[in-house]
């Protein structure tokens, strides 16, 4: 009996660490491709339209004006919520760490600092961001640890809306795209963050995350029912 107990205790441990490395995993592929966007140059995701702009006109990098952006995300929840919970606050954490990675990639490794010369190389770049987008948003989803705030405040609207997360989720990138734009007039005098990159962007992320369920979990499912039966 004991060691059956301790199997399940050592199982249920080795679950959780999976979890946590997939979810660490997810959120480096994820900030990986939010400054490949930067690099291309076509336009940003909506996910990160936002603090694109907030960087080029504020004395803020890529990331600390993404940390910024989550934070606020964090706060219309807690505002939406009327009351404050550990999954909600826990949020802030996400915020903070993911914008240090961001910079991480963009600054230490010096992505940012990449130069395209062809319009070809801009292309491979941003489709390139949408695939690691795409897949970091999915490992996330699967490590079900901690939203990120843009998923937690879609979330909530979700709730209080009683709506389904796709319909908010595509009115939220909307506002995302709206805010970016005005910032970009308000305050650079011309659209900027937003382009061709973006339009791929809200086209393609959700159906790519689809295929990554589709190949890593509807695929491995059927595989060992075949395999059983």
């Amino acid at each position: 009996m004991k060691k059956k107990g301790r199997y399940r205790l050592n199982t249920k441990k080795r679950f959780s660490y999976f979890r946590l490395i997939l979810y660490i995993g997810g959120l480096n592929v994820l900030a990986l491709g939010t400054v490949l966007f930067t690099c291309g140059k076509l336009g940003v995701s909506a996910l990160v339209s936002v603090p694109q702009v907030l960087s080029l006109f504020l004395p803020v990098t890529l990331g600390q004006a993404t940390t910024l952006t989550f934070v606020i995300f964090v706060l219309i929840e807690l505002c939406l919520l009327h009351k404050i919970e550990w999954q909600t606050v826990s949020q802030l954490c996400v915020a903070f760490v993911f914008g240090w990675v961001v910079d991480f990639y963009g600054l230490r490794i010096g992505l940012e600092k990449i130069v395209l010369d062809t319009l070809w190389e801009q292309i491979l770049i941003t489709l390139l961001a949408i695939i690691f987008t795409s897949l970091g948003v999915f490992m996330m989803i699967k490590a079900n640890f901690i939203l990120n705030p843009p998923d937690g405040v879609v979330n909530v609207i979700c709730m209080k809306l009683k709506s389904t997360f796709g319909k908010a989720k595509f009115g939220f990138d909307l506002a995302m795209i709206v805010i970016s734009i005005s910032l970009s007039l308000i305050f650079i005098d011309h659209i900027t963050a937003i382009g061709v990159g973006t339009i791929l962007a809200v086209l393609l992320v959700g159906p790519l995350v689809n295929l990554w369920e589709y190949f890593f979990v509807t695929r491995k499912t059927k595989y060992l029912s075949d395999t059983i039966d």
